[in-house]
């Protein structure tokens, strides 16, 4: 089986990863307001959706640029909510 080179997808996924990587640093950064277990929850949920991209960049699928995406939507619900609902503060 011979396989063909696809630029765009090679693209599509080396803007996923960057774009996941500093979604990450949010996520480490969320220590200046969230509590430890709330941090350490959402470390575990950005390495899900690392295997994520993993899984469909193998699968060659576009689907790999919605991750980021997700991570950053849950970023944002979770602070929000912890800032709003459960006191958070910086």
């Amino acid at each position: 089986m011979t396989r063909t080179k696809q630029p765009w997808f090679v693209a599509a996924v080396v803007i996923a990863v960057l774009t996941h990587l500093v979604i990450g640093y949010f996520y480490l950064a969320s220590g200046l307001m969230a509590p430890l277990w709330a941090v350490s929850l959402l470390l575990v949920w950005w390495l899900v959706l690392v295997y994520a991209v993993v899984r469909l960049a193998r699968r060659r699928s576009y689907l790999v640029l919605l991750v980021p995406v997700v991570a950053a939507a849950t970023w944002f619900v979770v602070m929000g909510l912890g800032g709003a609902v459960l006191g958070w503060t910086a």
